[in-house]
């Protein structure tokens, strides 16, 4: 797994992600104390000497069987993602080794080296997103 210096604001949305997935009720019921959370970087883009006039996204991406997400680079837009379900290609263009992301595998992209996801799979593959969109 590729991972950079931890960053507080990607902490908080990826414990949301989880919350939001996990179809957790927030503020309902009356349990004033946590019982059963746990909350872990598991990847992060640390964000200093960027421009933060941007909002912070996160989206939930959907590739179907046979499916491409073809090549791009994420040079304005530093991004950490957290495979759902499915299985992924990551290949590059510079010919390097490609990497499988799997189910529960969390990989973050940054820069101008310029990937692209394949979905060679039987069923679709999901992945949460957060970035910096321009």
């Amino acid at each position: 797994m590729r991972s950079q210096k931890h960053h507080p604001f990607i902490l908080a949305l990826m414990t949301l992600a989880f919350l939001t997935y996990a179809d957790v009720s927030i503020g309902q019921g009356t349990a004033t104390e946590r019982k059963g959370v746990s909350g872990e970087v598991i990847a992060s883009v640390n964000l200093a000497g960027l421009n933060i006039d941007r909002a912070l996204r996160m989206r939930k991406v959907t590739i179907e069987p046979g499916g491409l997400l073809p090549l791009h680079s994420h040079a304005d837009r530093p991004s950490v993602s957290y495979v759902l379900k499915g299985v992924l290609l990551e290949t590059f263009e510079d010919g390097s080794e490609p990497h499988e992301l799997v189910t529960g595998q969390a990989y973050e992209t940054h820069g101008t080296r310029r990937h692209a996801l394949k979905n060679a799979g039987a069923e679709s593959a999901v992945f949460l997103e957060v970035d910096l969109p321009k």
